[in-house]
């Protein structure tokens, strides 16, 4: 919830990418634009997940796999939580100004104002809603480490064709909606029974956590491409290679004994 927070915030009040038709001049909302709410549908739904997912929870997932030791510890004190947050908000400020000098574009008040809001329930909501129950069959083994690979690479990847694919393929913008919903809400039903007072490992979490790089690893080339040229190809397989390398040392970390732990209790 936090990390849809986030999405809200840099894409609709920093770069302001919901509602600007020319950004970057991709025409990222063209394809299922909706009048109404000033934005194009399929782009919301896909930009707010990749911050959701690649964003927030596997950079933080990747971080705990490599020190699995420290993984239910607080790394920062206040202090340091408030210099980064300071940190963030001037990361946010020179973002908004250079994207505003770029594109002299700003979005409508109401488009700020029912992002705003937005963002405040996403908030609220992540700090007081309760945690789910814990189910009384707390004795079962959570999925095998192939099957929780899999799943995140198979959702991941389908969230990355509905963006890309499906305009070129002609797919209707409502189908490629209902696919991008129906992905996310299959994959956290699995989720949510997966991790329910079950039994996990190490392993089972850097799965997760591998198979959301791989989507990453593998849809960054065309859209390096597409960007930025041939010319890019060189760093980004560098980048590929590096994190390669860091799920390796993830793999190796979570072989290591340890005790199985209930997901929830971190």
């Amino acid at each position: 919830m936090l990390g849809l927070a986030y999405g809200l915030i840099e894409e609709g009040l920093t770069d302001q990418s919901l509602f600007n038709p020319h950004y970057l001049h991709l025409r990222l909302l063209d394809y299922g634009y909706v009048d109404a709410l000033g934005t194009g549908l399929p782009w919301l739904i896909y930009v707010l997940t990749i911050h959701v997912v690649w964003s927030v929870c596997v950079p933080i997932g990747l971080v705990e796999a490599l020190f699995p030791a420290r993984r239910a510890q607080s790394w920062l004190g206040p202090v340091a939580i408030a210099f980064v947050s300071l940190l963030m908000l001037a990361g946010l400020a020179a973002v908004a100004s250079f994207t505003y000098q770029t594109e002299n574009f700003f979005a409508s008040p109401a488009q700020l104002v029912g992002t705003t809001v937005a963002i405040v329930a996403v908030i609220a909501a992540a700090l007081l809603l309760p945690r789910p129950a814990s189910d009384p069959d707390a004795g079962r083994d959570a999925p095998p480490t192939w099957l929780l690979f899999v799943a995140a690479f198979i959702a991941g990847s389908g969230a990355m064709l509905c963006r890309y694919a499906a305009p070129s393929w002609h797919v209707p913008w409502l189908a490629c909606v209902a696919a991008q919903l129906a992905i996310a809400a299959g994959f956290i039903v699995f989720m949510v029974r997966a991790t329910r007072a079950r039994k996990w490992t190490n392993g089972r979490r850097a799965a997760l956590v591998i198979g959301g790089l791989a989507v990453y690893g593998l849809f960054g080339v065309p859209t390096d491409l597409a960007l930025h040229g041939p010319a890019d190809l060189l760093p980004h397989s560098l980048v590929i290679i590096l994190f390669v390398g860091l799920a390796a040392i993830a793999i190796r970390k979570s072989r290591a004994p340890a005790e199985p732990t209930a997901l929830g209790a971190a």
